[in-house]
């Protein structure tokens, strides 16, 4: 039940465009009573269907040094945002700088073109 309140937080979160592995993080613990562990956070973003690896950004830490994390969008989100000419192809155009191109693997282009044909009609489950 738990896992299934924090895909349903994941994906409100992320309907409006990518956010880091971090960021995510932070919304659930910040929003939900008992909040979310980075490993369990990690497995429900991993394996929920709707939501898709975009890419990696690099961080640097005073301490950790440098490290990367995950950028994710939901599969709605993909859709809107998929170059039509090339459907591996995402661009973002966020609300202030450049637009961010992110490129997707050939099995997750199958899967959003799947959930694209299902009519999304399955995103809670």
């Amino acid at each position: 039940m738990k896992t299934r309140r924090i895909r349903i937080k994941i994906r409100d979160y992320l309907k409006d465009g990518p956010r880091n592995t971090v960021e995510i993080q932070e919304h659930i613990n910040s929003t939900m009573r008992h909040g979310t562990t980075s490993q369990q956070l990690g497995n429900v973003l991993s394996k929920d269907r709707h939501t898709f690896k975009l890419g990696e950004i690099r961080r640097s830490g005073i301490l950790s040094g440098a490290y990367e994390i995950c950028e994710w969008g939901t599969s709605d989100w993909v859709i809107k945002n998929q170059n039509p000419e090339n459907p591996s192809e995402i661009i973002y155009h966020p609300p202030t700088g450049n637009p961010i191109t992110y490129l997707l693997s050939d099995s997750n282009v199958e899967k959003v073109r799947i959930l694209e044909e299902s009519g999304l009609e399955e995103l809670v489950g």
